[in-house]
């Protein structure tokens, strides 16, 4: 099993899909698990976090104190000790194309067993928010319960 000191979760913006699942991530996994961050594949201008997203993880106790803005993903972000979870295939295939960089580079679903995208819910109700929390809630637990068992491995 590759050793990974850093997980870096990416979604297109860096305002939604991918700092709420570091949100969770951080606040979940075990302090000697890889430090998770995340990025996104074209930001612009720094933004900050969805304001949906900040209320969501404010209410469910998690916090996301690293993220206060959007942040691109670098060729320096891509050590061959970095895992790399794009939130959707089209993302990976991106990510994969403009970096030239295949090492590590996962869809989170891929990665966990799911077969599904996940969902950006942006501009819709507060439903559609809270499925896709509790959606990412669920994939990271599988993601932590991966890594816990690819380590007792090693």
């Amino acid at each position: 099993m590759k050793h990974y000191d850093q997980i870096i979760f990416v979604c297109t913006s860096n305002t939604l899909l991918s700092p709420l699942t570091e949100g969770i991530y951080r606040d979940r996994s075990p302090k000697w698990m890889p430090k998770g961050i995340s990025r996104g594949l074209v930001v612009l201008f720094e933004e900050p976090i969805n304001p949906k997203c900040n209320v969501l993880l404010t209410k469910n106790g998690y916090t996301i104190s690293s993220h206060s803005q959007s942040r691109k993903l670098s060729k320096e972000d891509l050590t061959e000790t970095t895992l790399i979870l794009t939130m959707t295939l089209s993302e990976k295939v991106k990510l994969i194309e403009e970096f030239e960089h295949e090492d590590n580079v996962y869809t989170l679903g891929e990665y966990v067993g799911e077969d599904t995208d996940m969902t950006d819910p942006g501009g819709s109700e507060e439903e559609k928010y809270r499925e896709c929390f509790d959606e990412l809630v669920y994939r990271v637990d599988k993601l932590i319960r991966k890594l816990k068992e690819l380590s007792i491995e090693e």
